[in-house]
């Protein structure tokens, strides 16, 4: 069997087209003659009429002469050769699609062994063996030198039996094993390197602000979804397997890295802001110290306010105390005792001090004094209020400033975590699929 051509490698469908030189040979003593020259056989309607054995491609999805394309000549490409001595030479050229159980755990970079099974239909082993030729000068498969596929290479063949045992007996037959290698360079320049690029492109998250929220979460969605776009084309082109490929396997690798992106920007975000949620849970212990000195001294004053208001509105012109300290203000100033008035305006008779004039002198210092006082309280409610409130703003920007300083410090750990892992993963990756296996 001479391999003229070999193509479409398919993994969706699990076959490849064949177009080969078929050639068989038996012998037949009543065909032998006494001619010189063998006889060529060219009617198809004669060769039917032959004794030839009935061997068909038994994982053949089609099989069928090679047809001239041009339209005025339609014969089917075959020939025989009759020898005198009853020996019989079939050649054919016949295009075939064959299937092939591909194994699609290493896909793309994988290795596939698909065999063609050769086999009589109606002949058992009794009355038909076939065998690959043993001629040295002629190996039993040969292939053309110029084979190129797109997307596989062509290593060797090698040729074999299957024989088998069925109800109907033991059957012969024979297989040729095609080993192919799928193309790696196609597929690292259209699923790897791009998917690469974009675990790397979303790495720029790190270097972006974390106030910069709608970029961060626009740029980790962009490139989840560029993935995902791409996985779903490479699985367009694949057959539903139970098993895991090997670009499933980085896919999902690439997948996880961008997720994990969007991970780290979640969390930066609750860092940040947990210092804010427990500020106000927990206050700072300074600013409320501060806080109630301030609100305390400003209660005193409002104390001491009420206080000496209650004791300029009582009625009556005299008040006393413990000392016997009255304030005679209706007393007549012609009286003779006030003329000896000491610089204190206070005069003593009979083992009292009077206090003479003074109660209106000290309404006129109360009444100034309160209103200074009160202007001095009102002054002092817009400090504590302002003073509350730039402390306030002080203690959630310093809070703040500390969750960004914690997302930053993630943000930084991530930008040598994030592709140290994706090398590691790499080297892994590559070593198990290329190496390794």
């Amino acid at each position: 069997m001479f391999i003229e051509g070999m193509s479409s490698f398919s993994a969706q469908t699990m076959d490849y087209h064949l177009d080969v030189y078929f050639q068989e040979e038996w012998y037949d003593h009543r065909l032998a003659h006494n001619a010189t020259a063998p006889i060529l056989v060219r009617d198809l309607e004669v060769f039917k009429m032959m004794w030839h054995p009935d061997v068909y491609f038994a994982n053949a999805r089609s099989a069928a002469f090679q047809v001239s394309a041009l339209e005025d000549i339609t014969d089917d490409n075959f020939l025989v050769w009759v020898y005198p001595n009853g020996r019989v030479w079939y050649d054919a050229r016949i295009s075939i699609v064959s299937s092939c159980n591909m194994d699609l755990w290493k896909y793309p970079l994988d290795s596939q062994e698909c065999a063609l099974r050769i086999l009589s239909y109606a002949y058992p082993m009794t009355v038909l063996r076939l065998l690959w030729s043993e001629k040295e000068d002629v190996p039993a498969i040969d292939r053309n030198p110029d084979i190129t596929m797109p997307d596989m290479s062509l290593k060797h063949i090698r040729t074999g039996y299957c024989n088998g045992t069925y109800a109907t007996g033991e059957w012969s037959c024979m297989t040729a094993i095609f080993y192919v290698e799928r193309e790696m360079m196609h597929h690292v320049m259209q699923t790897y390197v791009p998917t690469a690029l974009i675990v790397v492109i979303s790495w720029f998250n790190f270097w972006l602000e974390i106030d910069s929220a709608p970029a961060r979460v626009s740029l980790s969605i962009t490139t989840l979804l560029t993935i995902s776009t791409q996985a779903n084309a490479v699985k367009l082109a694949l057959p539903e397997v139970s098993y895991m490929k090997a670009i499933d396997v980085w896919m999902g690798s690439c997948m996880a890295f961008v997720f994990g992106v969007m991970i780290e920007f979640t969390i930066c975000h609750y860092a940040k802001n947990l210092e804010l949620l427990r500020g106000e849970a927990q206050p700072s212990l300074i600013v409320d110290t501060a806080l109630s000195t301030l609100f305390g001294a400003a209660r005193d004053i409002d104390d001491l306010v009420r206080k000496v208001a209650t004791l300029n509105e009582e009625d009556g012109s005299m008040r006393a105390d413990g000392e016997q300290h009255i304030a005679l203000n209706m007393l007549n100033p012609e009286e003779p005792r006030l003329r000896s008035l000491n610089q204190n305006n206070d005069i003593t008779a009979n083992g009292t001090r009077y206090f003479v004039g003074a109660e209106r002198m000290k309404r006129k210092r109360s009444k100034a004094s309160l209103s200074r006082l009160r202007q001095q309280v009102a002054s002092m409610r817009h400090a504590t209020m302002d003073v509350s409130r730039r402390a306030f703003n002080w203690t959630r920007a310093l809070r703040n400033l500390r969750g960004r300083r914690v997302a930053q410090r993630i943000d930084e750990r991530c930008r040598i975590v994030f592709p140290m892992v994706f090398f590691l993963f790499n080297i892994v990756y590559w070593s198990f699929y290329l190496v390794f296996n």
